[in-house]
């Protein structure tokens, strides 16, 4: 007797195969043995960052395809806004979610004052620069799932182990991205921040 189930198990294994093929992650977790629930600090491109918020571990969104080809969901976005004052605004904004859960979305922002004229070889010029951020010349701020550690300035440090970007086109800018913070809100710390990506011209808006 013919098996009916064969051709409706086809049709249902076609489509998550495809789905699969069509998935790719980008981002690469090395575990640091010694802070539980943190990756080790690294310079290679692994496209991610991790911390400790208030004592529990974050970290960003995975770098990966989304369910159609072509799109790449990314975990960190470089973007300078012009303003009508005398300077301009930085912002790097890290998306993620603590990692005992994944639905507790939010975001860990810098935000830097800069010269009108800061251009991505001023971001290269980060490399080996250790920055203190004490809120008049910048701070971190953070938006956490709507929890009592959201929507606060707080000061801190970033040192960039790494800053190298190149022109590859018209405004279109790609680099290299690796380095440590923390940072105080008062109520809550941020600790042992590590951070590396290679940086697409999709994640620069200049």
């Amino acid at each position: 007797m013919k098996n009916i189930f064969i051709p409706q198990l086809l049709s249902f294994l076609l489509p998550v195969c495809l789905l699969m093929s069509c998935y790719k992650n980008y981002t690469r977790y090395y575990p640091d043995t010694d802070n539980e629930g943190i990756a080790i600090f690294s310079n290679t491109g692994n496209n991610l960052l991790t911390c400790f918020i208030a004592g529990k571990a974050w970290q960003t969104n995975n770098r990966a395809t989304s369910l159609f080809p072509g799109r790449i969901n990314y975990e960190v976005f470089i973007t300078k806004q012009q303003t009508a004052s005398p300077m301009d605004t930085l912002y790097i904004t890290w998306t993620g979610h603590y990692s005992a859960d994944s639905n507790a979305a939010g975001t860990i922002r810098l935000i830097l004052p800069v010269a009108k004229n800061f251009s991505y070889k001023n971001l290269s010029a980060l490399q080996g620069q250790r920055l203190h951020v004490d809120t008049t010349n910048g701070f971190f701020y953070t938006e956490l799932n709507g929890s009592a550690t959201s929507a606060k300035k707080g000061i801190g440090n970033i040192y960039f182990n790494r800053a190298a970007f190149d022109s590859i086109g018209p405004s279109s800018y790609s680099g290299k991205m690796s380095g440590l913070f923390d940072a105080d809100f008062i109520s809550y710390k941020i600790t042992k921040g590590r951070f590396d990506h290679d940086i697409t011209a999709q994640q620069i808006n200049f």
